[in-house]
């Protein structure tokens, strides 16, 4: 099997599903990847470049976070998918939801040394759904 990686996602509560590309794949995109926010341009991306997906659900007492979910951004986040693919930032951060730190805000989770980021072109295999923390 050949190494695959980050190219796209989908985010629902805390089921995020990653679509991953060959490792080789210079180039992926989307419908109007260029276009900021993307939460309310961007489609997710082409057929062609998928060749597998991994979605992976997070524990109940983790923040799964996009940028979208900002307050800070009132709705329309500063990034087009073609900066997630410039890896500007990650898609998708993970936080422990300590009970300390009660707001649930990407940009904070993103400050926290605890945190795990998920980038476009991070390596990731394609497999049956996956507990994140379990193997």
């Amino acid at each position: 099997m050949k190494h695959m990686k980050i190219i796209d996602f989908e985010k629902r509560g805390n089921l995020v599903r990653f679509y991953l590309g060959k490792d080789d794949l210079e180039d992926w995109y989307g419908d109007d990847w260029d276009d900021a926010p993307y939460e309310h341009n961007a489609g997710v991306v082409y057929d062609e470049f998928v060749s597998g997906v991994q979605d992976i659900v997070f524990p109940f007492d983790m923040c799964v976070l996009e940028p979208r979910d900002e307050w800070r951004y009132n709705g329309n986040s500063p990034y087009s998918k073609d900066d997630f693919k410039a890896r500007s930032a990650p898609c998708i951060v993970v936080a422990k939801n300590d009970y300390e730190w009660m707001r649930n805000e990407y940009t904070d989770a993103l400050a926290r040394k605890d945190s795990v980021r998920f980038y476009y072109g991070d390596p990731m295999e394609p497999g049956e759904v996956q507990i994140y923390g379990k193997k």
